[in-house]
């Protein structure tokens, strides 16, 4: 039932679009479509949307050929590549154990530079190449073996740092690479300042984390017209201490649309998501889906990227989203007062 009803959600969107001769004119391609939505003194006659998975290969032309068969799928409105690169793995169970960790070269990414060259060469024309970056913290995760590391980190704060910065600054490494195969901006993930890692009061985070976590964002601000901040899920006591950062458009672990409006009112930039990556739009019928997005796309921010709060299940079905997407993309004609 649910495929027969997005077949004919697909055929109500293309008939739209095509009997729509105004909206071709104003959208020639997706590059053009986001640029609409950064004015934020207007609402764009098109609403974009992008969601997001991981694949099954990670580098080589096999994910190459998986970035491109999702994008084309999905109907996504940015192409964003997904961050692949583990660090080399460092056991730190002693505030000494952090001299283990070194700034890694802009060859160690090497892998994952061929990806962003490749899908450059093929959509910069027509879509944004946006590739993710980690924060430093999250890296450090996966050097020592997950979030265990912490309570090293909070016992010793200051001997973290030197590892902080070097991995910020290994990141800085790849940005610029990135940059210069073809990356049009990053998504930029910002990651600690949550109440169940060291919260956003905590000494941790104010005097040893939290610089090397925005320095991320400076670096790609510096070097790229088009950064998406994400801070990372989980609870936070006052998400506007973020406004700080820089970031053309914000990605929120929140999909209250009241509280995302409030985040463009504070943050002055476009907001993505509006969904929960493991709510409705997983689990919910079409109906109930399309329901939802009704209400996002009534009572949310005018300028909105309809997307998810995080990375969505990898077994989330390309027809799903591309159902979705293709409403958002008609929905300010089919929903006129």
């Amino acid at each position: 039932m649910e495929g027969k009803i997005i077949k004919l959600l697909l055929l109500s969107a293309i008939t739209l679009t095509a009997c729509s001769v105004q909206q071709e004119e104003q959208v020639t391609n997706k590059r053009d479509l986001i640029e609409q939505v950064l004015d934020l003194s207007k609402a764009p006659d098109v609403i974009p949307a992008a969601f997001f998975h991981h694949f099954p290969d990670k580098f080589g032309p096999k994910a190459i050929e998986e970035h491109i068969a999702f994008f084309k799928a999905t109907g996504n409105d940015i192409l964003k590549v997904q961050y692949e690169t583990l660090p080399p793995q460092w056991e730190i169970k002693t505030a000494k154990d952090f001299e283990k960790v070194v700034e890694l070269p802009t060859e160690y990414f090497e892998d994952q530079l061929q990806v962003i060259e490749a899908l450059a060469k093929q959509y910069k024309d027509s879509a944004l190449i946006i590739p993710t970056v980690y924060s430093p913290l999250l890296i450090l995760h996966q050097a020592a073996g997950g979030p265990a590391v912490d309570e090293v980190i909070k016992q010793n704060p200051a001997a973290a740092e030197p590892a902080f910065e070097k991995l910020a600054k290994s990141i800085a490494n790849y940005i610029r690479a990135a940059r210069e195969r073809g990356a049009d901006g990053f998504y930029v993930s910002s990651h600690g300042g949550n109440i169940e890692f060291f919260g956003q009061d905590s000494e941790v985070w104010t005097k040893y984390l939290r610089k090397w976590d925005k320095y991320i964002s400076e670096i790609a601000d510096s070097v790229a017209p088009l950064n998406i901040l994400h801070i990372c899920g989980g609870e936070y006591k006052d998400l506007d201490a973020w406004a700080d950062y820089p970031g053309t458009i914000i990605n929120l672990p929140e999909f209250d649309v009241k509280k995302l409006r409030h985040a463009q009112e504070v943050f002055k930039r476009p907001i993505l998501g509006g969904l929960d990556h493991r709510g409705v739009l997983i689990n919910g019928t079409l109906e109930e889906l399309l329901a939802h997005v009704d209400t996002i796309l009534t009572e949310g921010p005018q300028n909105l990227i309809l997307g998810a709060n995080c990375t969505v299940p990898d077994s989330t079905s390309s027809e799903r989203l591309r159902a979705v997407i293709d409403y958002a993309h008609t929905w300010r004609q089919t929903h006129k007062k």
